[in-house]
């Protein structure tokens, strides 16, 4: 008996070896097309190699075992689970011969061991020109787009998917954008009414910025939150002309509460605790009068001289500061003055229209 479960044992076990050794030989051919539809010079080549590549993906996708394969060698594909290992996003772009571009991709779903993966194509019907939708979309009127990272949420009793994405738009202007992946039966839609910005709720969130700047939207794990640049325009007056916005040192963040991301302005980004990151610096040393290198470490530092007693405390605008300020206690009596600056609405986007000028612009993720 013994002998008969080491066999199978065996057997399973040299079973699935062939079946990655099999995904990989069909990466390899896989690639071979990428790399020739990368190669493309005209709109109408792109297109005809484009839809070559799609097709050989999603036959892909279809083998045993793609769900959970791990890539090695398409390097311009954005492949991306779900911490819940239940989506897969397999995204990619066409750059044009005029700097626009149009994106393809294909979500995939788990639900048992029983049933087949669900496969679902999101196509790409927004003219690069066109403002995005702010609605609920289905998965055959996408805007386009390239995701980077997938956030499970519980709302209303199910799980949905904030996802983080970019756009490269147009010659002019890039899109970073926030939305929800949702599911139903054998569909799945796009936008949410998740994002809650005082009394004003939205189902997706879209930045658009210069194409000569570049702007951070990333998930904070420890708060709970999603942190990005605040943009505003480089002049007073190209205000709403969202192609001359660019980051201005400050940041908000959408931080989920009570089933909703709810918009804070003004807040700290701050490096994970033990991140140990640190920074090269240069001073003049006294002694040799030469220039010489250090590394920082990249926190906030306390300006208050503890030497001194009395002196007016200074708090970084952390999350955890935020409870602090908030206090009903007489020594924490601080009132926190806020920028009146000029803010843009996230979701009264403007699309650029005219060509700008011509540079490289990369076919990889962001």
């Amino acid at each position: 008996m013994k002998y008969l479960i080491l066999f199978l044992f065996i057997s399973i076990g040299l079973f699935t070896l062939n079946s990655q050794v099999d995904l990989a030989l069909k990466e390899i051919e896989l690639n071979e097309k990428l790399i020739d539809f990368r190669s493309a010079k005209t709109d109408q080549e792109i297109n005809k190699k484009g839809l070559e590549f799609k097709n050989a993906m999603l036959d892909f996708l279809k083998l045993d075992g793609a769900f959970t394969y791990t890539f090695t060698q398409l390097k311009t594909v954005a492949i991306i689970d779900s911490p819940d290992k239940l989506v897969r996003i397999v995204n990619w772009n066409l750059e044009y011969v005029d700097l626009s571009y149009s994106y393809a991709a294909f979500v995939m779903k788990f639900e048992s061991e029983d049933e087949p993966i669900k496969i679902i194509e999101l196509v790409d019907k927004l003219d690069p020109y066109t403002v995005k939708p702010e609605g609920v979309i289905d998965a055959k009127n996408w805007y386009g787009a390239l995701y980077y990272k997938i956030i499970p949420v519980e709302y209303n009793d199910k799980i949905e998917y904030t996802l983080l994405g970019w756009d490269g738009g147009t010659s002019g202007s890039n899109f970073k954008l926030i939305d929800v992946l949702t599911f139903n039966a054998n569909s799945a839609k796009l936008g949410s009414p998740l994002f809650v910005k005082k009394k004003t709720t939205s189902k997706r969130i879209i930045f658009e910025y210069s194409d000569k700047s570049s702007m951070s939207l990333k998930y904070d794990d420890k708060n709970q939150r999603i942190v990005f640049d605040h943009l505003s325009p480089e002049s007073a007056s190209l205000v709403g002309v969202f192609s001359y916005y660019v980051p201005d040192f400050s940041y908000d963040s959408y931080i989920w509460q009570e089933d909703k991301w709810v918009l804070e302005e003004d807040v700290i980004a701050v490096n994970t605790s033990g991140s140990n990151k640190h920074q090269t610096i240069y001073t003049l040393d006294p002694k040799t009068g030469k220039t010489k290198e250090e590394k920082i470490k990249e926190d906030w530092v306390n300006p208050e001289d503890p030497s001194k007693k009395g002196d007016i405390g200074h708090v970084a605008r952390t999350v955890e500061s935020e409870a602090l300020l908030n206090s009903d206690s007489e020594a924490l009596d601080i009132k926190v003055k806020r920028n009146k600056r000029d803010r843009r609405t996230p979701d009264g986007l403007s699309v650029t229209t005219g060509k700008y000028k011509k540079k490289n612009r990369r076919t990889t993720k962001p």
